[in-house]
């Protein structure tokens, strides 16, 4: 009898994308350019130019990676599971949350960006509200549609506005309240 075979690792990133989120967290878009993504992730700048048709279509494949929330786990309730999930706030932008935020603003005149920028933070926060209701659901809290909606549609705008404000701390008080407030009945 065979053991079952061990689940592959997660693949790595390619270098490049892992450089050009380091370099946007640490210059911006502004301060992003091709030449600097081949420095920092050894690979030519011709290589980058087949591999992406624009620096636009590199980067938004680099952010869109980059969840700006992720589920945390079962905490035991509804409310803990988003709690969870938005702890990270008390605390600055993250480095990835640095790339997608030095983005946005881009991203509204670049529609390539703007997908990136999109599947970064709405597929997160669908993900999240996914993982949560289910859990929900299996406690018997379900929320129902147009509850899960709501919640979806509030979280990915104060993700935006974490993002697009520069990510300042976010206080407990405030998390707490916001998490009362998308879930009271």
């Amino acid at each position: 009898m065979s053991l079952p075979l061990p689940a592959p690792a997660p693949a790595a990133p390619h270098p490049a994308l892992a450089a050009a989120v380091d370099l946007l967290a640490e210059r911006g878009w502004h301060g992003l350019h091709l030449d600097a993504v081949a420095a920092r992730s050894g690979v030519p700048v011709l290589q980058l130019q087949a591999d992406w048709p624009s620096l636009s279509h590199l980067v938004a494949e680099a952010v869109a990676g980059l969840p700006v929330v992720v589920d945390r786990g079962d905490t035991g309730s509804t409310a803990g599971d988003l709690a969870a999930a938005l702890e990270h706030w008390a605390r600055p932008l993250g480095r990835g949350e640095l790339a997608v935020a030095a983005v946005a603003e881009a991203a509204g005149r670049d529609g390539v960006l703007r997908g990136g920028v999109e599947a970064a933070v709405g597929d997160a926060v669908d993900e999240l509200v996914c993982a949560v209701s289910a859990r929900a659901r299996a406690r018997g809290e379900a929320l129902g549609g147009a509850r899960q909606q709501w919640v979806t549609a509030v979280l990915g705008g104060v993700v935006w506005e974490r993002i697009t404000g520069r990510g300042r701390p976010v206080p407990d008080a405030r998390r707490a309240e916001l998490v009362a407030s998308v879930l009271a009945a």
